[in-house]
């Protein structure tokens, strides 16, 4: 009978485990912002008020979210206010890694002969 209530205790742990590194890896790939372009073309799920961050991505998970866009009301500045929405999969994707720059492609000037140098007297003085 102990074997048997020990199994079921390490299954019970084992399962509460699983459902916290779920929520925590939820937790992490919510996207915040501030920018209100961002949720364009998300379904606005509702909003959500918390003073700590940790508990407002918890907030946003359990609403279904993954996208919270962020305000601060002037007068309570340890709050914070959400817009909760879940975005499609393409735009809901988490923004490129730090570690990798990313490339910018600017156009190409005209071929041609460069532009004159500024006159002299437009030049900052040299020490």
């Amino acid at each position: 009978m102990a074997l048997i209530l020990a199994a079921v205790l390490v299954l019970l742990t084992a399962s509460a485990a699983a459902a916290q590194d779920a929520t925590r890896l939820a937790m992490a790939r919510v996207r915040l912002t501030t920018d209100p372009k961002v949720p364009v073309g998300c379904a606005t799920l509702g909003t959500v008020n918390d003073d700590s961050l940790k508990d407002l991505r918890r907030k946003v998970v359990r609403m279904g979210g993954d996208t919270a866009l962020l305000s601060f009301p002037a007068e309570s500045l340890e709050r914070m206010n959400a817009i909760v929405f879940r975005c499609p999969p393409t735009s809901a994707a988490a923004p490129p890694s730090r570690s990798a720059p990313q490339m910018r492609e600017f156009p190409m000037p005209p071929a041609g002969t460069p532009p004159a140098p500024p006159p002299e007297a437009s030049a900052p003085a040299s020490r």
